[in-house]
């Protein structure tokens, strides 16, 4: 019985260029993505850099004016541990722009809730120099000092610069009150806000990484397909 000898059938011209132009497309997406991650890794370490005061991220200082007898913050929710992972500690800082003694706490919000119920006080609702609004809250004067309370997790009162930190391990709705330390109304001070951000580090390192990855696989490519290219191709074929 014969055998029949079976010859390999080879891609043609046209089908390697084909797959070569795809490999060329996926390197350069590669690099491109690359020198992008590696961008927003050089963009968050200078927010790092800059934004940094004694290691908190911190906001830009901020008027803030009310006729009542306190300022409170939004309600801000927190999950436990993965807040603390994530963003660390918290700190605000007030400071009276007329010398007046200023008090800062933070409390669960509904405690903070109970004892401003019938003080007039305002929310902030948006903190924007110098265009902060506010939702006003009718009511008369506290009848206990802030500095009295026991409901706060972290207070500070006196005068210059009264600056609070604490951990954002606790879950819970919690809110930030600033006063006058002696109860009385008109609150002006100036105020900003921050947060170390434990996990700004890796996420940094994270991009870079990834980033320079993509960029020296992307590049290999480019460099392969440059190093092997077939002596009859053209700059016409790899595009």
């Amino acid at each position: 019985m014969s055998s029949t000898t079976h010859t390999p059938v080879q891609p043609t011209n046209s089908a390697r260029s084909a797959g070569r132009v795809a490999l060329f497309v996926a390197a350069i997406a590669m690099v491109v993505g690359g020198l992008t991650l590696l961008a927003g890794a050089g963009g968050l370490t200078g927010v790092d850099k800059t934004q940094r005061d004694d290691g908190y991220l911190t906001t830009d200082t901020t008027r803030v004016t009310a006729a009542g007898y306190a300022v409170a913050s939004e309600g801000l929710e927190l999950g436990g541990r993965d807040e603390e992972w994530v963003l660390g500690r918290a700190r605000v800082r007030a400071t009276a722009t007329d010398g007046t003694p200023v008090f800062i706490g933070v409390a669960r919000s509904d405690d903070a809730a109970a004892y401003l119920e019938n003080i007039e006080h305002s929310t902030v609702t948006e903190i924007a120099d110098p265009s902060t609004t506010f939702e006003q809250h009718s009511g008369g004067t506290p009848t206990v000092d802030p500095a009295d309370s026991d409901i706060w997790i972290t207070q500070a009162s006196g005068s210059g610069t009264q600056s609070i930190d604490w951990s954002l391990d606790k879950a819970g709705r919690w809110t930030v009150v600033v006063m006058n330390a002696d109860g009385s109304s008109d609150v002006d001070i100036d105020a900003d806000a921050g947060a170390t951000v434990p996990i700004l580090h890796d996420v940094t390192v994270g991009l870079f990484a990834t980033g320079a990855l993509f960029v020296l696989i992307g590049g290999g490519v480019l460099v392969g397909l440059r190093v092997n290219r077939p002596r009859h191709a053209t700059e016409g074929e790899l595009r």
